[in-house]
């Protein structure tokens, strides 16, 4: 049975929301303000909180982010009611930290129909913990960086995170250091439940696996992720030294780490840069994308990185007029390893509905290309090797390379 926790100072939504759940299925609590609210989440741990917004002493919204600061609550489906409507609360909603919000007034079937899908959800994310392993060698670390925002970094770095848990059915780990108003929890249509403003402010020598564990979120589809900061303030109290320390602990405890950095050299981007064996550089077909991969490249000559950690990736972000491949990487120097093609009808619902594309549409071509690049990138002995359980996306990798590989050198 679930136990759920329903806040609201208003005593006929409590029957109403009490009418609309099924009692053979829903244990519930009941508080009539924030404070008591608080007070009983305390007492009751519960699987799942409803939350009105208005309230005389907290709101809802800051009762959320209250909750999520607490290790205990950090995964707990918090589901807001708001008598307003629009863009702006759904917003509100998802920096406090709560995973769906509902108008009031509603109808009891569609509130029986959300809190069922929170359910699901909560169930699959304890079914995926359980099953996760521990790796037996340190993860190995890609970042999807470029000079220039715009070229699709979020989206590469977070298709290519869920393309290496579905290839593998190993940990992997995505982390958002765009501290500027990074993107992942969107782009998962997560919450910002816990951040990496959670260990702002800490030392190195701070940190443990209880303390990094509660910052961690998982996704439906399998994979950890830690996100970037709502506020910009928060970010800025994130020591780099702090951030590293980080890192190299949570890759004794992944397989992959798929970092999405920002764009620049600044001391964040850099502890992942350094410990990276592989670094993603995104642009698009433009004459300042070619300036900005040439920027890149050179600084990380000077950095001492090894030529063969950097590839290349062109996103073809607009229509037409592009420049071209083969003049791109004469200018550069370098080979481009994969070029994804002009896809607005798959990347632009993908980011709205925060449902990456490789996960909800797996069969789609775009899809493909960014599941053969998570394989070129996998460790030599996942690509050598027939896995005993070959998964979906294994098996969808395998037919393409029998036709023609997209990625040179994929297997």
């Amino acid at each position: 049975m679930i136990k759920l926790l329903v806040i609201d100072d208003d005593p006929i939504y409590l029957k109403m929301i009490a009418r609309a759940l099924p009692v053979d299925k829903y244990q519930l609590v009941f508080a009539e303000s924030g404070r008591q609210g608080i007070e009983k989440a305390h007492e009751h741990l519960p699987d799942l909180i409803i939350t009105d917004v208005m309230m005389p002493d907290i709101q809802g919204y800051e009762l959320a982010k209250i909750l999520r600061r607490e290790t205990q609550f950090a995964q707990t489906p918090i589901l807001v009611l708001t008598a307003q409507t629009g863009l702006e609360d759904k917003l509100k909603s998802f920096e406090a930290g709560a995973d769906d919000f509902l108008t009031k007034p509603f109808e009891p079937a569609e509130l029986e129909a959300r809190v069922s899908v929170l359910v699901r959800r909560l169930e699959a994310l304890r079914q995926v913990t359980q099953a996760t392993s521990a790796p037996a060698e340190k993860a190995r670390m890609i970042a999807v960086h470029s000079l220039r925002g715009g070229v699709g970094t979020s989206s590469i770095a977070v298709n290519l995170a869920v393309s290496l848990h579905a290839l593998w059915h190993t940990p992997v780990l995505l982390v958002d250091l765009a501290m500027t108003a990074g993107q992942v929890a969107l782009m998962l249509n997560m919450t910002l439940k816990r951040t990496w403003a959670d260990i702002s402010g800490m030392t190195p020598d701070g940190l443990d696996a209880d303390v990094l564990g509660s910052i961690l979120s998982k996704h439906e589809s399998g994979i950890s992720f830690v996100p970037a900061p709502a506020s910009l303030l928060d970010a800025e109290m994130l020591a780099p030294e702090t951030l590293g320390a980080a890192l190299d602990q949570y890759a004794g405890q992944f397989d992959y780490i798929v970092a999405d950095l920002p764009h620049d050299f600044s001391g964040i981007g850099l502890q992942a840069l350094d410990r990276s064996d592989i670094v993603l550089v995104a642009g698009s077909p433009d004459i300042a994308s070619v300036r900005a991969f040439k920027i890149a490249l050179d600084t990380y000559a000077s950095l001492g990185y090894p030529e063969d950690k950097v590839k290349l990736i062109l996103n073809a972000i607009f229509p037409q007029h592009g420049l071209n491949k083969e003049k791109i990487q004469t200018a550069l120097g370098r080979p481009i390893t994969l070029t994804i093609p002009y896809s607005p009808d798959s990347f632009v619902p993908a980011i709205n509905y925060g449902q990456p594309i490789v996960h909800a549409r797996p069969e789609e071509p775009v899809s493909g290309l960014l599941e053969d690049l998570a394989f070129f990138l996998s460790r030599e002995k996942n690509k050598k090797a027939t896995p005993e359980q070959p998964s979906e996306a294994w098996r969808r990798v395998r037919r393409r390379y029998q036709k023609k590989p997209a990625v040179p050198g994929l297997l």
